[in-house]
């Protein structure tokens, strides 16, 4: 088996308006400039995200532009060969020896053409923005002499946003935020239960538990971090993911979170690799050579987590079988908590959805004619989703969608090496976390619900800007506008009425799996494509739905920089982050100037607000991983050959398999004891911060779980009283209404639970 990585540099730019001298105290750059136009491009403002950033001119654009016109054999051959081995020093190294280094490995990472590695040490990272970007580290470039020598540089060599941000979460994290809402300790019968029923072969074990005590539980040793992102083609990554983060940036927002832990060390190998171009067993093998020169770092760690993101994340599960199978090797024990965070994978491949073209007249009577367009409209939308690709390129891309088969070569080897990792490694737990509003993979495809496990522990992340919250106009919110001091606040904001129905359907069927109930995956996979929808995508929503945003936008924008013109922000003498300017002092104020600068400058400021940066979902991994008990038993992973799989929701029988499918879950779902008592309706947390959320403590509360289906009944009281006013904005949502209208013909749950008992 094998593999690969890779990345790249940046620097600060001048700033724009005297603001920012609070936001970072280095004045040397600052260069007051004012624009007081709409900038170019505001009729296009529904793409705006961070890829302006990384669009924008200025020293980046300048960099690529120069060295593609400098081919690199003739900018080589300019300066000395270097000729080093695995037993090179760079104190052995001089100056011309270095620079000759350095350029070599500049130019392989901003050609994206071999994987890479960034070792940081992060212990003492702190709230200072410009640490994120200004930091020492030491890069090793696969196939460059810094693969054979890694080359100490004074900051990261690849592009990130180079300017100003801050951080505005509107989100929730279903079924839990925390593994103390959903599970709890482990009572004597059980464990008497789960050793008689293991000592008979009988089913057992069907979830984790948390452990007896937090206490003792501090990372006091050392912790080790691997990220791993791989590259996309620009349109590919728009199309599908929207935008990804760098493995740099994964690596210090996991620190952050890692900091109420209070190891004595954090490490970091942050890798970037060339999964758009390459194989994952040549990636595979290019980070195993890597690694040979880090596997000190891993000597007595105490802690190891991993982070991977779409198609890396079969990469690092090939890095962590790597990694522990040679533990003794690598001088870590057996008891080292392994954690791996994997977002938005490719675990179950994917498929695509277009509910404008499905045909609603396919039934048993015409499955040739509906097999004919669904593979039609496959082999179209993939022939756009690839338009203006290498040939290699679409070859390798295009094995993605295989792990949707589980019989593939892809599968069988994730299956394998995942297998190996829940079976040997008893403090494993694998988190997956999946966006619920999507425009590309359902949510049963993202968190592989095929992949049957107690140690896979299961989140949907749901973006508030699709409940109609835009944080651009905060009184339309009900924000409180309190005064602040410094950039931090937290609301919990209301779902509206019409919206819990659908939060409150996929929370609870979601809980299931985290409980190991198998039985619930088929509806789960049945009901997760009418979550699918192009306007949850901003480069794929429809021209009309783009042109009233762009010109809403544009409306707020002139709105904005009428007032903002007025009242710019000013700052006199010597001020630090724990002082705001009065004029932007309060909640409104203070998100509205925020935002509008992210639109007017984008290159020098942006907001974070995507599932990438929501300290949450850290927060929710690191203790899934150390505050979880390991099975009393050994288990394998187990593959569900589960039938069901739909290729269109308006498809006449899959609705009839839906209907029944709803009522045998529904069936199914009041029978469960002991489901553990949840806050409802479930908020959005709102917040706003420079660097990372406070950190809240939940404890487990014994009162939240009841050995009776109390709760379970409880449950789907609410689901029918959601029901009765769900008002759902999308072509895909408001047919699964439809679907399930049965529903509207009850107004007493008893008669509802006394039908489906029967």
């Amino acid at each position: 088996m094998e593999g690969h990585v890779v990345m790249e540099e940046e620097v600060q730019p001048k700033q724009q308006t005297s603001w920012f001298q609070w936001w970072n105290r280095n004045d040397t750059n600052n260069n007051n400039q004012t624009e007081t136009s709409v900038p170019e491009g505001i009729e296009d403002s529904s793409n705006i995200t961070n890829e302006n950033a990384k669009n924008s001119g200025g020293w980046y654009a300048g960099l690529v532009s120069t060295v593609a016109a400098l081919p690199i054999p003739t900018l080589r051959g300019k300066m000395p060969m270097v000729n080093v081995n695995d037993s090179t020093r760079y104190s052995q190294l001089d100056i011309a020896q270095i620079e000759f280094l350095e350029t070599e490995a500049k130019d392989v990472i901003l050609q994206h053409s071999h994987s890479w590695c960034w070792f940081e040490e992060l212990t003492d990272l702190d709230k200072d923005l410009q640490s994120w970007t200004e930091r020492p580290g030491v890069a090793s470039v696969y196939d460059t002499g810094s693969g054979r020598c890694p080359l100490p540089l004074p900051k990261y060599p690849m592009d990130t946003h180079p300017g100003y941000h801050v951080y505005i979460k509107n989100s929730l994290l279903l079924p839990q935020e925390t593994p103390s809402e959903i599970y709890h300790t482990q009572p004597l019968r059980t464990k008497i239960a789960t050793a008689f029923k293991d000592y008979y072969n009988f089913p057992n074990g069907k979830h984790l538990y948390l452990k007896e005590s937090r206490n003792n539980l501090k990372i006091e040793k050392k912790t080790v971090i691997i990220s791993v992102v791989g590259w996309l083609p620009e349109k590919y990554e728009k199309l599908t993911l929207g935008e990804q983060r760098t493995a740099q940036y994964f690596s210090k927002k996991l620190a952050q979170s890692l900091k109420h832990e209070s190891p004595s060390e954090i490490l970091s190998l942050s890798f970037e690799c060339p999964l758009d171009s390459k194989e994952l067993n040549e990636v595979f093998e290019e980070c195993q050579l890597l690694l040979r020169h880090w596997e000190h770092i891993f000597k007595d760690a105490q802690a190891i987590y991993f982070i991977g993101v779409y198609h890396s994340v079969p990469l690092i599960i090939l890095l962590a079988k790597y990694i522990l199978s040679r533990h003794e090797e690598l001088k870590f024990d057996k008891d080292t908590y392994v954690g791996m965070l994997a977002i938005e994978s490719c675990f179950q491949g994917y498929r695509f959805w277009d509910h404008s073209i499905d045909s609603s007249q396919t039934s048993e009577a015409d499955d040739v004619t509906a097999e004919n367009d669904y593979s039609k409209m496959q082999k179209n939308k993939e022939k756009i989703l690839f338009q203006g690709l290498h040939k290699n390129e679409q070859d390798i891309l295009s094995k993605i969608k295989n792990y949707n088969d589980l019989d593939s070569s892809e599968s069988k080897l994730l299956q394998a090496e995942l297998d190996w990792l829940v079976h040997n490694w008893d403090s494993f737990r694998l988190s997956m976390v999946g966006k619920l509003y999507d425009n590309f993979m359902s949510v049963t495809q993202k968190l592989a619900i095929d992949y049957f496990h107690p140690k896979i522990i299961r989140n949907i992340w749901v973006d508030g800007q699709y409940f109609d919250l835009d944080s651009k106009k905060p009184e339309e919110l009900h924000l409180p506008d309190y005064i602040m001091k410094t950039p931090r606040f937290e609301y919990d904001l209301t779902i509206p009425d019409r919206r819990i129905f659908e939060i409150s359907l996929i929370d609870n069927f979601l809980l299931t799996q985290n409980l190991g109930r198998k039985e619930f995956v088929s509806i789960l996979k049945l009901i997760s494509p009418f979550f699918i929808s192009r306007s949850y995508n901003p480069n794929t929503v429809t021209s009309s739905i783009k042109k009233q945003r762009t010109a809403a936008t544009k409306l707020w924008f002139q709105q904005m920089e009428a007032k903002w013109n007025t009242m710019e922000p000013t700052f006199e003498g010597n001020f630090s982050f724990n002082e705001l300017p009065e004029s932007i002092s309060t909640v409104h104020n203070f998100l509205e100037y925020t935002q509008y600068l992210t639109v007017k400058s984008p290159e020098l400021f942006q907001t974070y607000s995507e599932i990438y940066d929501d300290d949450i979902i850290f927060k929710n991994f690191i203790e899934n991983t150390l505050l979880t008990k390991r099975p009393l038993t050994k288990k394998h992973l187990v593959i569900l050959r589960d039938n069901l799989n739909p290729t269109s929701i308006l498809n006449t029988v899959n609705q009839y398999d839906l209907v029944w499918k709803f009522h045998e879950s529904l069936c199914n779902f009041i029978k469960i004891k002991n489901i553990p008592i949840q806050d409802y309706p479930k908020c959005l947390h709102f917040t706003i911060a420079l660097d990372s959320i406070l950190w809240k403590t939940i404890y487990n509360d014994p009162k939240r779980f009841q050995r009776n289906t109390k709760e379970a009944k409880n449950r789907l009281r609410q689901l029918l009283d959601a029901y009765q006013t769900w008002d759902p904005p999308t072509k895909g949502l408001v047919h699964l209404k439809n679907v399930l209208s049965v529903l509207s013909s009850y107004d007493d749950i008893r008669l509802l639970i006394e039908d489906i008992q029967n």
